[in-house]
């Protein structure tokens, strides 16, 4: 696997952050935790083999890591922030000019449905 993809999304934060919700669980949930730790892991494994796939395929026609990571800081940046991460934004109500959180199809406030994406690239 490229060693900057695996680095990427393997972050330390990742890592820690596993480590304290795992450490911070009691004896009881102790193995529920484990579990879910276990699913994540595994999901995060079928993740990187798919963007393993994906870069491959690019690289076959010609794109470069340099490119990717060009790519990866362009859309980092998207919601305003270079932290690594892709956090969606809430939009303005075209009614009532109230925000909408991410995720909700209409306004709580007026209920009129939220004109495009609710999401920092456009619902990707």
């Amino acid at each position: 696997m490229n060693g900057f993809l695996m680095g990427y999304v393997l972050g330390e934060r990742s890592a820690s952050r596993a480590a304290a919700m795992s450490r911070s669980a009691g004896a009881a949930a102790a193995g529920s935790v484990t579990g879910e730790l276990h699913d994540v892991n595994e999901r995060i494994d079928r993740l990187l083999l798919v963007v393993d796939a994906l870069w491959t395929l690019l690289k076959d026609t010609g794109y470069t890591d340099e490119q990717l990571r060009e790519r990866i800081h362009e859309i980092d940046l998207a919601d305003g922030v270079a932290d690594g991460r892709r956090t969606p934004r809430p939009v303005r109500c075209t009614s009532c000019d109230s925000m909408v959180e991410v995720g909700r199809a209409t306004c709580a406030f007026c209920g009129a449905p939220v004109d495009g994406p609710t999401d920092v690239l456009g619902g990707v």
